[in-house]
């Protein structure tokens, strides 16, 4: 073989593509792929953030109902207490026909721990609900009977009750166990007033 012919193979070899200079697509497939595999990384970390954050919130919730619970259980405890010095200062013993002496030291004794234990409850925002000239409400009263008066008239008071909270929205702690009227009895109207007379000249 000739130089020249040998030239001549020597630039077909350079020229002639190899395989590995061929077009593909394969560099962009897996930047696609692993654009889609990031993707799918970047939900699963925000679904499981997001998971994480409802966890906390139900934990601290249920932390809160817990204090709550046993802080409203230990409150009706002390309620129970209140009533029982109500009904000692009610029926305190008193000489036979006479005023109870203001310096009688059972009933001062009396007193004094039960405005000490209701200054305790008012610490805890738990405040008496009021009843006298106020009308029965359901979320405030409840009636456990019926006696002669006004309709929807609060005529005793069988257990005080007491509300939880800022006086702006304080919650029942315990409902007032009141008697109803049962609108036996009319309440007075402007009416049935006899009008003045009149005088004349």
């Amino acid at each position: 073989m000739s130089a020249g012919e040998q030239a001549v193979d020597q630039h077909d070899d350079v020229v002639e593509p190899g395989p590995e200079a061929e077009p593909t697509a394969k560099p962009e497939s897996e930047l696609e792929s692993l654009r889609q595999e990031s993707a799918r990384n970047l939900a699963g970390w925000q679904r499981a953030q997001a998971d994480y954050e409802n966890l906390k919130r139900r934990s601290a919730q249920d932390v809160r109902d817990r204090v709550q619970q046993s802080q409203r259980g230990i409150l009706l405890d002390l309620l129970d207490l209140a009533d029982d010095f109500e009904r000692a200062e009610r029926e305190a013993p008193q000489p036979p026909g006479d005023e109870p002496a203001p310096d009688d030291p059972w009933r001062q004794g009396v007193e004094l721990i039960s405005q000490k234990l209701h200054a305790l409850l008012l610490k805890q925002q738990v405040s008496r609900i009021e009843t006298a000239d106020r009308p029965f409400d359901p979320e405030l009263h409840e009636a456990v009977g019926q006696l002669p008066g006004g309709h929807n008239e609060i005529v005793a008071v069988l257990r005080t009750g007491y509300t939880i909270g800022p006086n702006a929205s304080p919650r029942v702690l315990r409902a007032s166990q009141v008697m109803v009227g049962d609108g036996s009895i009319e309440p007075p109207s402007q009416t049935d007033n006899p009008e003045e007379p009149t005088s004349t000249d």
